[in-house]
């Protein structure tokens, strides 16, 4: 997967991430490695990715340029998206912000070690044999 994010693979060294949106208009800086990254499953996460995504908790976010709109789900976590090209940034529920890990720069240092709401994945794919599936609801 020459394309697919670190986060896949074995952790590569990081001190920061960098992050930025398709078109360019939302830039910026974590100050602090992904480490762990959960995929999570669950219809919100599927219909606003087209799949699943992937998130890590992000302690602080820097942004360089932020022109991003939002939307309240219905289990009142706020999505940050770009409103011109559509690339998910951020989702925060109950005061953490998590950053979708597929709009981050190489190398994250994160690595993907649970996959959550499964019991409403896609029937397409299968999630990997002997991968964390530590909450099965959604």
């Amino acid at each position: 997967m020459p394309d697919a994010g670190d986060y896949y693979t074995a952790p590569q060294e990081a001190t920061e991430v960098h992050g930025a949106c398709l078109c360019g208009a939302n830039r910026f800086t974590v100050p602090h490695a992904a480490g762990k990254v959960w995929a999570c499953h669950c219809t919100q996460c599927r219909k606003t990715s087209g799949h699943y995504s992937a998130s890590f908790d992000a302690e602080d976010i820097h942004w360089h340029a932020k022109d991003a709109a939002s939307h309240v789900g219905p289990n009142g976590g706020v999505r940050e998206f770009c409103p011109t090209c559509g690339s998910g940034l951020t989702f925060t529920k109950d005061g953490v912000t998590s950053v979708e890990a597929g709009v981050c720069e190489n190398p994250t240092g994160g690595d993907l070690r649970s996959h959550v709401f499964v019991g409403t994945k896609g029937d397409y794919y299968t999630i990997p044999e002997g991968a964390d599936q530590s909450l099965t609801d959604g």
